[in-house]
């Protein structure tokens, strides 16, 4: 599988002193501007979003090469009535960013360390060059008034209100190809509390106000577009809302340039650490020629921005899929056939594209029978326009096995060879689409034991004496079974956390962080890996946080991120205390965990205790063996305003699974708005349920 989370050295920052706490909240980002900082420059930004941004000392970026400073931070905007009703106050944090010169191009990661907590994720881009501002929200709502510009740059925008246009004017010469691209949208996917999403439209116009060419919607969301200057002139390029929509949050990254544009790469799958052979379609460049790229050893695996370096000058990056499998490109046009199909040997990364309309890929390889094979596209995910199909077909062409959208749009698929002989893999595209932009890399493989890590929530924000939980969930894939043990880097001087190795027979558990009573407030980015035993060796595999998302209607959605920080917080609101360290629950029996939540600074509002995380009736993280629930009945988990004494009751059905010493925590949720809640929770309990009910005692 492509690893799209990129591994992360700690960063641990010392926090100032803090200012008067949030309740609840820590900061939620939902815009930075400008949105794009210049490699080898250094920028400062303005930081906003809701709750409070008091007493924020540090600026924590994903990876390396990019570093940030708290400048200053403004007073909050008190909370303000809207037709939609409440809205929760918002702040700003003044801060500067550096990005070096050689660091790797593209968005990044970047949140704010306060003494409420460490904020959710905001994303810049880092670009090659000059960024520009847009400098009046009102003036150039008219061609007449547009911001001049010069090429090539990076325009930092927003679309703040309804009906807001924004122009911008270039001068080019006669025959000038001028290529203009939008990031916006995408920059969104990440945003935790964004209610409404921009969707931008770009065109470009004459002197006389005539749209020569307009776009929409070519990078998913997002516009590119490409046009030649007939004459020597000042040209406007305008960028709105597809509804004239506005928000203060809908910020854009327009890349204006009349250099070398690459639309799409063939072989899009490179070898890290070997020269690439590639071909490239775009602007501005010698399209018959073959580009040399030093893919770098330790490129990330999985998709990679990267710029190519044509003899007509550098072009703007592109996504590649970098990988450490050998790479073969499809030969022509592999025919959709098995017994005509391109022949390859596994394990491979097999770049191929749909060339046109019902364009379908077919390649053979040998197959022993018993034998799992694992295959697996990467194409959306790497900014293509395919929405690939897998199947696996037998020398007559039936189809065996079938898979669509695994990942979002990308499929995988395990198959066992029910015999030795040849058989197909073959690729096409949902909607019968193609065309050059509709490229793919299948990584085909006999199957190793494997298996993926995610974690809820990316931040653990904890005060001094607090507990907050952590829970994992473990996807096993090609018939790995084992255990899995959680390790972490990064932790600061105080924290500590539970130890977890989810059993063989579960793919869930939790883990508790704590912080001491004399903890020194600090924040930083984590690593959390899991490690687990297979035929081949140790197989450590890097945790995958999910952020929260809003979701229309109250839901809990979630997206992927890259970051998993940590803030050692002001006090919290309540610390939860569990008598019970250790439980034997004997199979069609019940124990009581008598619970009691200590409030801290006043706090008076209600506490939810629970065991599983869950939302709605969605179940989000569940630590307990199999067999074990909650009971209801004589549980008392609603604590009211004042009320401090709680219980929940564990029973252990009559097939309950022996289990041996699982960590389980009850959490106490305080509740930040409808959707969100943060979570503190017990000391670990370690359950066992015995395989001799004999020798158990409740």
């Amino acid at each position: 599988m492509s690893r799209l989370c990129l591994p992360l050295a700690s960063l641990m920052l010392v926090l100032g002193a803090t200012a008067a706490r949030s309740q609840t909240s820590y900061p939620m980002l939902t815009r930075i501007e400008p949105t794009a900082v210049q490699r080898g420059k250094t920028a400062e930004v303005t930081i906003a979003g809701g709750g409070s941004f008091a007493g924020a000392s540090a600026v924590l970026c994903e990876g390396t090469g990019v570093v940030g400073d708290v400048v200053g931070v403004e007073k909050a905007n008190a909370a303000a009535k809207t037709g939609k009703g409440m809205r929760r106050a918002s702040g700003t944090v003044k801060a500067s960013l550096t990005a070096s010169a050689g660091t790797a191009l593209g968005p990044r990661e970047i949140r704010v360390a306060t003494p409420q907590g460490v904020s959710s994720v905001g994303l810049v881009m880092v670009v090659d060059d000059p960024v520009v501002s847009e400098a009046d929200d009102v003036a150039d709502n008219q061609p007449a008034k547009a911001q001049s510009i010069g090429l090539p740059c990076v325009v930092s925008g927003a679309i703040s209100k309804a009906e807001d246009v924004d122009w911008y004017a270039f001068s080019a010469q006669a025959g000038q190809r001028v290529t203009l691209s939008v990031w916006a949208n995408r920059l969104e996917n990440k945003i935790h509390d964004l209610q409404k999403h921009f969707d931008p439209i770009l065109s470009i116009h004459d002197a006389q106000g005539r749209e020569l060419a307009v776009d929409d919607n070519h990078d998913f969301a997002d516009p590119m577009l490409s046009y030649e200057c007939k004459d020597a002139g000042v040209y406007y390029v305008q960028i709105r809302d597809t509804t004239y929509a506005g928000d203060p949050n809908w910020t854009y990254v327009l890349q204006a340039t009349s250099r070398p544009y690459a639309t799409s790469v063939f072989p899009m799958a490179v070898k890290r650490g070997v020269k690439a052979a590639l071909q490239a379609q775009g602007f501005n460049f010698d399209v018959s020629q073959t580009i040399t790229l030093d893919v770098p050893k330790d490129a990330p695996l999985g998709p990679w921005f990267s710029a190519l370096p044509t003899a007509q000058g550098s072009s703007q990056p592109i996504m590649l899929v970098a990988t450490d499998r050998d790479v073969v490109a499809e030969a022509g046009d592999s025919p959709k056939e098995t017994a005509k199909a391109q022949s390859v040997t596994l394990p491979v990364a097999l770049s191929g594209r749909l060339g046109e309309s019902n364009d379908v890929d077919a390649y053979r390889f040998e197959a022993k029978k018993g034998t799992l094979y694992a295959f697996e596209i990467v194409a959306r995910r790497a900014g293509a326009g395919t929405d690939p199909v897998i199947r696996v077909l037998n020398d007559k062409d039936a189809v065996l096995a079938e898979a669509d959208d695994t990942f979002g749009k990308d499929p995988r698929l395990e198959w066992t060879a029910p015999a030795d002989g040849n058989f197909g893999i073959q690729v096409s595209d949902l909607h019968s689409r193609g065309g050059a932009d509709f490229g793919y890399v299948l990584e085909a493989e006999p199957a190793q034991p494997d298996f993926t890590l995610k974690c809820d929530p990316d931040k653990i924000n904890i005060g001094p004496g607090a507990r907050v939980p952590v829970f994992v969930q473990l996807t096993r894939r090609t018939g790995f079974t084992g255990p899995v043990t959680l390790e972490w880097t990064g932790l600061p001087p105080g924290v500590t956390t539970s130890a977890l190795t989810i059993p063989a027979n579960m793919t869930q558990g939790v883990i508790v962080v704590s912080a001491a009573a004399d903890a020194k407030p600090a924040a930083g980015l984590l690593g959390l890996q899991g490690r687990g035993d297979t035929p081949q060796g140790p197989l450590v595999r890097s945790v995958t946080p999910s952020q929260e998302i809003y979701s229309p209607g109250g839901g809990r959605a979630f997206w992927p991120v890259n970051t998993l920080a940590l803030g050692v917080t002001d006090p919290s609101d309540i610390t939860v205390e569990a008598k019970a360290t250790a439980i034997t629950l004997l199979p069609g029996k019940t124990a009581t965990i008598d619970v009691t939540v200590t409030r801290h600074g006043g706090y008076e509002k209600g506490v939810n205790l629970a065991v599983i995380l869950q939302h709605l009736g969605g179940v989000h993280g569940n630590p307990l063996p199999p067999g074990v629930v909650i009971k209801e009945a004589g549980s008392k988990t609603l604590l009211g305003p004042k009320e401090t004494v709680g219980k929940v009751v564990l029973e252990a059905k009559p097939d309950a699974a022996p289990c041996d010493k699982v960590p389980i925590c009850v959490m106490g949720h305080v509740s930040i708005n409808f959707v969100v809640k943060t979570a503190y929770c017990s000391e670990p309990i370690l359950l066992t349920v015995p395989s001799n009910a004999s020798k158990a005692s409740k």
